[in-house]
This record gives structure tokens, sequence and C-alpha cells, in this order.
């Protein structure tokens, strides 16, 4: 058998017993010619390969060398001009895609441009053992240049070409480990010449090795060469794999897809691509979950429209200082339904909405806890999607906050920066306030006032023989020995009643939404974002570029600084100032902003500013309150079990508390297993005993929840979520609160079984 005929015949393979026998027959022919090289030429590759967790991240690290190689081939094309900073700059430059992302793209253009690269998927042996091909049209390789290329490890191949995304990852050698046999096959334009070899795991004498390593098939010192005519492989790189473990990916749309995989990581990709998904039948252009959030549709779309939404926020851009800027952008879905209770699952990890990307690939995703409990949104949690782009974060930045394998973020100054940004941009977007309490409104039942008063007189006085001042738990107002005009810790916030505003061009007003005669109060280094009200159309603020903006922010040199503001959307926008970290107390200056109208006199609006102190550090143990509260009763078929995610199992979840608007509301589970139990058990020997059990039961379950609130300010092994708890503290904390009100509400049905049996008056028999 001479490499002609091997490559047939591996070429053609459809199972890993084809490429086992075809390597059986060829090491056969040629035992002396044959040898097996460690990849990257080192003998301890194991680690390195098998770095990342997921094999599906590990075929994205594929087709993004596939792009790379794709976009190397216009750099040589274009006799590397322009000098193009990063792959998107490439891309518009050189393929003609629009700087907005490939959502502006029609569906042919999309299409045309996604034949240079198509991943496959055909049957293989089973869901753990299919065969996963990348095709690209990129530069290709000779066969010289693959031993230190595709076929090497932590090679610096990359490191200054900035209009290529490899770096920041091992890149696809990653899919070594996950598949039995790897077949390389590549050659360079108008090379007659092509290279190929296979990839394998060689285990290793276990008394000489502590493990095997991943080898790579040579011939007589060299990558297997043979000669095809240029139409039979055309130039570029095909990766072929056989084994690979696609058992988590098994449907063929959805989040438990290779297709909901890929618009997932790749949320924004530079360039579109094709997946062949032969085991489903199906062929879908991936363009990334943020381009379909902005309305891309294709062929094979379940969404002809585009999603639904209920609100979007358009990239915008906040300057983080030195570490450069971020772009920001959000999305509301439509509300959700029994049929699709997490709608943002067809885009994005439901547990971590907020994605961070790097040349439109995710590189790391925030927890939904940024969202429910630090910009306390927690009832829009299953319907956002947030975005943030790092492209322009300094060098120095993304040194510091990406990992090699873009899974995850490192915990550092930079990650804290962009989620405190991110917070603040999500809790000063008033329509995102307006439809979470209409969230909340809508999956709220309705109460007997009167009961619950009763219920709050109740839990008051049992809170005093605690030595709690029992009106706060009724109404959150202090009293006995303090000033009567002291506001109270917990307040029920002003409802900001969003008008719509009439749009007129040319616009006749510009309003900073602060309240007349009030200074707007900044500690040195603090940064806010400040509401616009205007009556102009979203054409006059561009806030991607400042010069084509017919809005101009005024700064006060050595005071306060602009730096960044959102887009001009129904008259409303929101602009980031963030004062000198050196101010001096004391100082007084203004922010100003002004609106050209084209033939007539400008639009001005100003507003005094004042540097103050920074608050100091609250002492919680000396300003203990309790908010008021209400508990809402939910089972697992109420659409509130779903916004709050909870488990399928519902003897894992008991209750759950979420501040909204000053208000505790306090959600606990009818089906929580020693709960209901107990609660049938009365049911079955008198409804109203079962009513008067139910009732002790919420007693004990709202001074549990007052209680744990009462301990997140006072106990440091209990953190609050404030914005000095990261996010990876805050997910722990949340399984610890659940575990231990599973544990607190099987005490208080105890509690109220005991106090209802002791109500009941005891038989002439007794």
């Amino acid at each position: 058998m001479d490499i002609n005929e091997f490559y047939n015949l591996v070429n053609s393979a459809a199972s890993v017993l084809d490429i086992e026998h075809a390597l059986e027959i060829f090491e056969k022919a040629h035992p002396h010619k044959i040898k097996w090289i460690p990849v990257g030429e080192r003998e301890n590759n194991v680690g390195t390969i098998g770095a990342a967790a997921d094999p599906g991240r590990s075929i994205v690290e594929r087709v993004t060398n596939g792009i790379d190689a794709v976009l190397e081939l216009e750099y040589e094309q274009h006799h590397h001009l322009p000098d193009c900073r990063s792959p998107r700059e490439a891309a518009v430059a050189w393929l003609n895609i629009p700087p907005q992302g490939l959502s502006e793209l029609s569906q042919a253009s999309r299409q045309k441009i996604a034949d240079k690269i198509i991943v496959t998927i055909q049957e293989g042996d089973s869901r753990s053992s299919r065969i996963v091909t990348i095709r690209d049209e990129g530069i290709g390789l000779t066969p010289e240049q693959m031993p230190k290329t595709i076929l090497s490890l932590n090679q610096s191949n990359k490191l200054q070409k900035y209009y290529l995304a490899g770096m920041y990852g091992q890149g696809g050698s990653s899919t070594f480990a996950r598949c039995k046999y790897t077949i390389i096959t590549s050659r360079s334009e108008a090379n007659p010449r092509m290279g190929f070899t296979i990839v394998r795991y060689l285990d290793l004498p276990a008394e000489i090795y502590k493990s095997g390593h991943y080898v790579y098939l040579t011939f007589d010192d060299s990558v297997l060469q043979l000669e095809r005519p240029i139409e039979e492989f055309p130039k570029g790189t095909e990766v072929k794999h056989y084994g690979y473990d696609l058992s988590n990916y098994s449907s063929m749309v959805g989040p438990n897809s290779v297709y909901g995989l890929l618009n997932s990581v790749l949320f924004d990709p530079v360039l579109p691509i094709w997946l062949d998904n032969r085991v489903h039948k199906s062929r879908h252009v991936i363009k990334g979950s943020r381009n379909a959030l902005n309305g891309a549709v294709d062929e094979g779309d379940e969404n002809r429209k585009g999603p639904e939404l209920s609100h979007a926020v358009k990239m915008f851009y906040p300057n983080l200082g030195d570490w450069g800027r971020i772009g920001i952008e959000y999305w509301v879905l439509q509300k959700p339904d029994k049929k699709n209770p997490t709608p943002i699952r067809a885009f994005v990890n439901s547990q971590k909405p907020v994605i961070l990307t790097l040349n439109g690939q995710s590189h790391a995703e925030f927890s939904k806890i940024l969202v429910s409990k630090k910009a306390e949104l927690p009832y829009l949690t299953p319907r956002l999607i947030g975005h943030i782009d790092c492209n322009n974060l300094s060098p120095l930045a993304k040194r510091e906050l990406f990992v090699s394998n873009r899974e995850n973020a490192r915990i550092c100054v930079v990650s804290d920066l962009i989620q405190q940004e991110f917070v603040k941009a999500l809790k000063s977007d008033d329509e995102l306030i307006r439809l979470n309490n209409e969230a909340r409104s809508e999956n709220l039942n309705e109460k007997d006032e009167n009961a619950l008063q009763q219920m709050r007189k109740e839990v008051a006085n049992i809170l005093h023989v605690q030595g709690i001042d029992s009106t706060l738990a009724i109404g959150g107002v202090k009293s006995g020995g303090k000033d009567k005009n002291e506001s109270p810790i917990y307040q029920i916030p002003h409802k900001r009643t969003l008008k719509p505003i009439e749009i007129h061009d040319p616009p006749t007003y510009i309003k900073i939404m602060w309240k007349v005669g009030e200074d707007i109060p900044l500690y040195p280094g603090q940064r806010i974002y400040i509401r616009i009200e205007t009556d102009a159309n979203s054409t006059y603020h561009d806030a991607n570029d400042p010069q084509k903006s017919k809005l101009n922010i005024i700064n006060s040199p050595g005071v306060i600084t602009a730096c960044g503001s959102t887009s001009l959307n129904n008259g409303r926008m929101r602009i980031i100032y963030e004062s000198n970290p050196k101010a001096e107390i004391g100082t007084k200056s203004q922010i100003r902003v002004e609106l050209t109208r084209p033939g007539l006199s400008m639009l001005v609006a100003e507003h005094p500013i004042i540097i103050v102190p920074k608050p100091p550090v609250t002492n919680t143990k000396n300003q203990i309150s309790l908010p008021p509260f209400d508990i809402i009763a939910i089972d697992p078929d109420n659409p509130m079990w779903n916004v709050l995610n909870w488990p399928e199992d519902s003897d894992k979840i008991a209750s759950e508390a979420i501040l909204n608007d000053g208000i505790l509301n306090i959600y606990y589970s009818t089906a929580f297993q020693k709960y209901a139990e107990k609660r049938n058990k009365f049911e079955s020997r008198d409804p109203a005993l079962a009513a008067s059990f139910t009732n002790r039961y919420e007693i004990w379950l709202i001074i549990h929840s007052l209680l744990l609130d009462r301990d997140k300010q006072t106990q440091d092994q209990i953190v609050s979520f404030d914005d000095n708890t990261t996010v990876e503290n805050s997910e722990i904390l949340d399984d610890y609160e659940r575990r231990e009100r599973c544990r607190l509400a099987t005490i208080s049905t105890i509690i109220a079984e005991r106090e209802v049996l002791s109500s009941i008056p005891p038989t002439s028999d007794e």
C-alpha cells in the first residue's frame, strides 16, 4: 500500500475501525519508514492538549483557526494592506464585512462568505463517537510548515499578527483529547503537494511513564506527502476527527446542540461559517447569538423574524482609564411562558448570561447573579442577555483578564471594574427597572391585606422577643429615641414614571434629569450615570463616533470627565461621568451638554456638581433594620418557579427572599416535601387546620428570612451582595443560603405543626 492508497482509504473511512484497519495495513507495509512523533515535539504534552474542559469549545478553537487561515490568505492577497490591528478590522477591510457585524449583511452575502469555513458532523459510531470535520479555504500549509504550525504547541506563530484571533487559546490541539483519531490534510495556494498526517493518543508502559502522549504519523521523518489535482483538494486545511465525543450536544438546535454551542461561543464572529449536520439532516449558517439578537435571520432559523424584544440598548463604550475601554450592550427578550420559561437559553447559557468577547469569541461569562442580585433585576434574569466587548481593553488589561483556554476570566481588578460598570449601566436604565417591576407584579398572588397586616403584627411581636424593634418589620420606619425626620435604612424608593417623549425635528429641549436646585454630589474618583432627556431623534447622537454626534458633552478639567455615553433612544440617554480622584472636597463645578440644531440656536442643559467626602464604611452593627415584607406561595407550575430558576427537584428548594423596591419578597415552595406532607395530613383531617398550619409555617419562614437578611448586614461569614463581593463568592453564598433555607423550612414545619396541635381543644376522652 503506497501513500496515495492509504490516503484514499482513511479519507473514505466511516468509523474508528476503518481508520485502525487502514493504519494496520500501512504500518505493516512500511515498518522501517513510519514513526510516531510527539505533537509539539514534547514528550509531556497531555496536560497542554487536555486543558480544555468542554469538547464543544474545542471545536470552536478549530473554527477560530479556520477563520485565522482565511484572514491570513486575505492578508497575503491584499499585500499586507491596510495595516489591520484586529480580526474585525481585517474582515471589514478585506472581506467587506460591515463594522456593525454580520447582522448588517444580507442572507445571501452571509451564506457566500460562510462557504469559506464549513463544519460537518457525521454519524460515526455513536453520539460519543461522531465524525467532526472542519474545512477552511484559507491560506493552507505546505508539508514542511505543518510540524511548526498545526502540529505545534504554544508556538508564537501569531504573537505579532494583530489581524488574527490566535494567542489567548491553546488552539485546535485540544480536539485531539476529544477523539480517537484526527486526520489533518492541508495544501497551500497553488502548491502541487499536499501534506497529511494522523494524530492519536499513544499509551506508554505504566512502569516507566506516568502517562502516554499524543503523537502524529510521519513517513521518512516527514508528514505524509502526495500530489493531487487542485480541483480534488483546493487550497486550505481539513481537520477530520473520528470518535469525537458529542454526547452533550445531541440535539439539532438549542443549548444542547452544536448549533447552539457555536452561536453562543462564537457570540459575534468576524466571519460566518456553515454547520452541515448530517446526523440531523440540517444545514445552518452560524452567525453568532449577537447577530441573531440584532435581527439577522438565515435559512433554517426557527424564528423567521428574529427574536421578539421588550428592550434593547445598542453598544456604547465606557472608558476605564488606563485599562482602556469596554463596549456594553444588552437585550431583554419577550416574556417567558410555559413553553419557553427561560427564553435566553436559545442564545446563551442561562446560568451565565453576560458574555465577554474578544474578537467576537466568548472568552468568559459572568453569572446571572450579576443581573439578579447586583443589578437588583431578579425578575428579568430569565430574559436579559448582556454583552461586554473587550477588544478595546489595553494589552495589559487583556493579559490580566483572560486565561489561555478562553473558558473563564481571572478574578482581578479588571474583572471587578467591568462587573461594576455593567451593573451601573443596568441600574441606571429606567426601562429595565420598569420591566422588572412589571414582571414582579404579573407574578404576584393577590393577598388579603388585612390578613397580611395581621401576619406582620404577629411577626413583629415574635421578633420583639428577640430584642428587635418590632415596628421595623411592619413598615420599615424607625421609632423611639430618634429624630422623627431620620430616614430609615430601608426605604421604598421613588418610582419614576416613564412618559413617552414626543420626538421633534428640529428638537426643542434637552434636560439633565436631576432635582432642580440640588447639586449632584460626587466623591473623588466616583463614577456615575446621569440621565438625559430630549425630544431629538436618535440621529442627533452617535455614542460610537463623537465626531458624528450633534450632542457635545463639556468636561470640567480637573474636576469631572465624561467617560462615555449610551445611544440616544426614544428621547433618553445616559452620560457616564467620573470625578477626579484628586479633586478637593467642597469643589464646585457643573456638567454641561450642548445640542446643535442645523440653522437654529444651540440647546443647552447645565447642572451644578459638588465634590463631597467619600461615605465612611457603615457600621452595620449599629444600624440594623428589617425591611417590610410580603410572602408568596408558588408551585412548580407557577411561572415564578422558572423566573427564580428553581431546580426541578422540589425537595432541593424551600424558599428564596428577594429585596425589590425596598420590600423583601419571600417566595416559598408548596411542593417542598416536609411542608407538603404535613399540610396534606392536616387537610385530610380538617381544611381549617391545614390553613392554620400554612399560616404558622409562613410566619416562621418570614421570621427566618428577616433574620437571615439581618445576618447579611452583620456577619462576616455571610457577606452581602454589594459592589465589593465577587460574583464567584456570591454564587457560593447563594448555594449556602439555599441549603440553609431548606433546613430552616424543615424546622418551621415542626414548630408550625406543634403550634396547631397545641391549639386544638382536648376531646372528652383525653
